[in-house]
């Protein structure tokens, strides 16, 4: 997937969120926009992760529910689809930039 094409999946999957709302350049965008790009969805992986965590350790009680525990399930399973996406992200734009690197 090339770097505009990734940029696009992003807005699709998070308009106007607010961390990545305003900050996706075109396929053309300089180093530091770009990193400031990958440094933001860092940040959403972190937060992806975190509420992760949260369900987990909810998971681990005694009084979880069957239907908790169902709901939770399908929660960390879309917040591991959110993280892949996010993390494909943050390859395509590295390696977009290493691209550029070796083109004189």
């Amino acid at each position: 997937m090339e770097c505009a094409n990734v940029l696009e999946k992003l807005r699709l999957d998070f308009p106007g969120s607010g961390p990545l709302h305003g900050a996706m350049p075109d396929a053309d965008a300089d180093d530091d926009t770009r990193r400031e790009i990958i440094r933001r969805l860092f940040y959403l992986v972190t937060v992806a992760a975190e509420d992760a965590a949260a369900l987990a350790v909810e998971g681990q009680s005694r009084r979880l529910s069957p239907d908790n525990a169902r709901a939770s399930a399908g929660s960390l399973r879309a917040l591991g689809m959110r993280i892949e996406i996010l993390s494909s992200a943050i390859t395509e734009l590295i390696q977009s930039v290493e691209k550029g690197d070796e083109t004189p």
